[in-house]
């Protein structure tokens, strides 16, 4: 099913908390301290920037992705952001195995450092792409999450099957 979070689902276990369950989204927006858009390299944006005509499935704007951030509890180490971006491409239904060998490409190998995986980083990418196809709700990198500022992180995370 697309983006509706209308009817909470279990969560999976083993998900990392994170932030304070009570915190609005617009509140821990806030006090988010990631990158600004202008900081984020032409290679990356050229594969998960949806924008891109090269973007790849789960590709998401800056905004969605730090919302994925609070809703997954991970903060902005190399494991979190291979964790934020498998969890986005495993919850997109239409990335299939040659997407994944083709950002494996660009991101161990063409990716600029300090964004450049390393091959222990796709442990915590796998388990991201797990979580994202486990999950009932789909396609959260188009999920209008402005319109849910003043939601809890805890119901937001309920209703995508989070716990």
């Amino acid at each position: 099913m697309d983006a509706d979070l209308t009817t909470p689902k279990p969560s999976p276990a083993g998900v990392c908390v994170g932030l304070d369950s009570s915190w609005s989204l617009g509140a821990a927006l806030k006090a988010l301290d990631g990158d600004d858009s202008a900081s984020i390299p032409f290679l990356v944006r050229l594969l998960e920037n949806p924008s891109s005509r090269f973007a790849l499935p789960g590709s998401i704007d800056l905004y969605r992705h730090d919302c994925l951030h609070l809703l997954l509890g991970k903060g902005f180490s190399l494991d979190d952001e291979a964790f934020v971006v498998g969890f986005s491409m495993g919850n997109d239904p239409a990335t299939h195995w040659l997407h994944l060998v083709i950002f494996r490409f660009f991101s161990l190998l063409l990716y600029p450092k300090p964004y450049r995986f390393s091959w222990e980083h796709f442990g915590a990418f796998r388990k991201g792409f797990a979580l994202g196809r486990s999950l009932p709700v789909t396609n959260l990198n188009r999920l209008d999450f402005r319109s849910r500022e003043d939601q809890t992180l805890a119901s937001l995370r309920a209703a995508i099957g989070l716990k």
